[in-house]
């Protein structure tokens, strides 16, 4: 049986007004001063607390009704119509001041006569309309009929016996975000969705570790790899992200450095002995097989100084190179990118396989189903190329598999702290591209991007408008919280008020993940990562140890923490 609690008498295209109605005698209707309403159903007596934010109501439409998201609630003085100040005249008595209270609420979506619930709406309510209670049954069937995989955040913040169930595929596989503000519970939220996942018989995750706060947290289930172990070879870089690190396009000889690389780059790849063998019908200057660096570097040298005629004449590149190969030596000498330019271990088109099993936890005899790259030792300048170059292999990765075998190889990459390699900036042009590219196409070959932020507004516009879920924790800053709100759509906008007073570990989710907009407490990680603040109490409060500032040096020295 439905409760009624109060009328329509306001109705916008995103936003609809409700004033709730005194309690009757024998409270069969109506909302107390409490806001506590207690009212029979099919499961026995049901007790609710009427205008919270994040909570549901029902308005009644001609066939069903419609369920809106409370997101603000009002108290005003009620006006005195003129009808009741004649009556008031006439009749000799007093007019009392009134006090009316308002339900601001969002429009979420339609539950039909059969209770079935469906996104959006075909018509809204006319002023006058009642509006009910929602049942909590309700609100639970509504998740466990649109959720896939039983895979649940959490619970419902203000139903805590009900799971928060989201449909992991849609969260997946039209990529997500994952947005909030220091301290806010996103290395949190990220550790306890991937434990969860983790438990599935196979998945492959990889997680961007940019501060070395996962290590521990996933346990058996996943593989840790350093930076200080890892090699990406220059030559699994295309020719486009080679020609990135070389050429500065801005210089006048950049077309002819262009040119003449792309060149050399067919020549050597194709000339190679052991690439003669793979059986490769075409090598093109972006096939991944392995070719000398250093052939090219010669030829540059050469073309650079050569001289013609009996050396009365410069060749026709003389001096073309000269900056190029600047360029060249100084990040050759650079210690920091020996793991692209100097490969010990990946140094042969044989052993790409190799490397794409390590990279995606599909080491032989030895699966795992999450894969930490912990990118905390690498320097800033050197990130973005490790990035780009990830990216775009394990696109063309799913790509082929798709291609070949006519079924996608799921696969789901976490980029944490993405404002720092995934912004407009021209720094992280090569980063943001290979990230766009799945962002846009992605999805067609089981390639999910989930982004990971406490700046949203200096990640990348293009790859946030592809995400079709978002789970937003805290977000107090104004501008974020504006930047996050030109992001959903007009019909949910006003949910981006309540991101302030989120607690830490606790979410809205928005988008295809969830059937409606969702205020979720996620469950906590076990074990949690290490990203908690400093105890800066409790350490000065201890007696002072001994400090091994040497120690430290050295590790700061060597890049490495023995």
């Amino acid at each position: 049986m439905a409760f009624a609690i109060g009328s329509v008498i306001e109705v916008r295209g995103d936003q609809i007004i409700v004033a709730l109605s005194e309690s009757t005698e024998g409270n069969e209707s109506g909302v107390p001063e409490s806001m506590r309403v207690t009212f029979a159903s099919d499961d026995g007596p049901v007790a609710l607390l009427i205008g919270q934010p994040g909570t549901f109501v029902q308005i009644s439409l001609p066939i069903g009704y419609l369920l809106c998201l409370v997101s603000e609630t009002r108290m005003r003085d009620r006006g005195v119509s003129s009808v009741e100040t004649k009556s008031a005249i006439t009749e000799d008595y007093y007019l009392v001041d009134r006090i009316e209270r308002n339900l601001i609420t969002i429009p979420v979506g339609t539950v039909d006569a059969k209770g079935v619930f469906e996104r959006g709406a075909q018509q809204l309510p006319t002023i006058g309309a009642t509006a009910f209670a929602v049942p909590p049954s309700l609100i639970d069937s509504i998740y466990k009929g649109y959720a896939e995989g039983d895979f649940s955040l959490g619970r419902l913040t203000l139903l805590p016996d009900h799971e928060a169930k989201i449909n992991l595929d849609a969260f997946l596989g039209r990529h997500s975000a994952i947005l909030g503000q220091t301290g806010g519970g996103k290395s949190w939220t990220v550790a306890s969705i991937l434990q969860k996942i983790g438990r599935f018989p196979q998945s492959t995750t990889i997680l961007f570790d940019l501060h070395g706060e996962y290590s521990d947290a996933f346990g058996d289930q996943a593989d840790v790899i350093s930076a200080t172990d890892i090699e990406l070879p220059y030559w699994l870089m295309n020719a486009e992200e080679l020609l990135d690190l070389m050429i500065d396009r801005a210089e006048s000889s950049a077309p002819n450095q262009n040119a003449k690389f792309k060149e050399l780059l067919q020549s050597e790849k194709e000339s190679h002995p052991e690439n003669k063998s793979l059986g490769i019908e075409k090598i093109t200057i972006d096939t991944p097989v392995y070719f000398s660096l250093q052939n090219i570097i010669d030829e540059f040298a050469r073309l650079d100084v050569e001289r013609i005629n009996n050396d009365k004449k410069n060749g026709p590149l003389h001096g073309q190179f000269t900056r190029l190969l600047m360029r060249l030596s100084s990040r050759l000498n650079d210690r920091r990118y020996d793991l692209i330019f100097k490969p010990m271990k990946y140094a042969t088109s044989a052993s790409m396989e190799d490397l794409f099993r390590k990279f995606i936890g599909e080491k032989k005899n030895n699966r795992k189903k999450i894969v930490v790259l912990d990118l905390s030792p690498v320097p800033f300048d050197v990130r973005g190329s490790i990035i780009s170059l990830l990216l775009r292999c394990l696109f063309d990765f799913g790509y082929w598999h798709t291609r070949v075998f006519g079924k996608q190889y799921p696969i789901a990459i976490f980029a944490d702290e993405a404002h720092i390699y995934l912004s407009d900036s021209a720094s992280n042009f090569s980063s943001r591209q290979s990230a766009e590219r799945i962002a846009k196409e992605g999805r067609k070959y089981g390639v999910s991007l989930n982004v990971i932020s406490q700046r949203p507004r200096e990640v990348s516009s293009t790859i946030l408008s592809q995400c079709g879920s978002f789970l937003c924790l805290r977000i107090s800053n104004p501008e974020d919280q504006a930047y996050v709100r030109s992001l959903l759509p007009d019909s949910v906008r006003g949910i981006v008020s309540m991101f302030s007073s989120l607690r830490k570990g606790e979410a809205i989710v928005i988008g295809d993940a969830m059937m409606m907009p969702t205020r979720v407490m996620i469950d906590a990680p076990n074990p949690p990562p290490n990203s908690d603040d400093a105890g800066f109490t409790a350490s000065w409060n201890k007696d002072p140890d001994e400090l091994d500032v040497a120690k430290v040096l050295h590790a700061w020295r060597n890049q490495k923490a023995v």
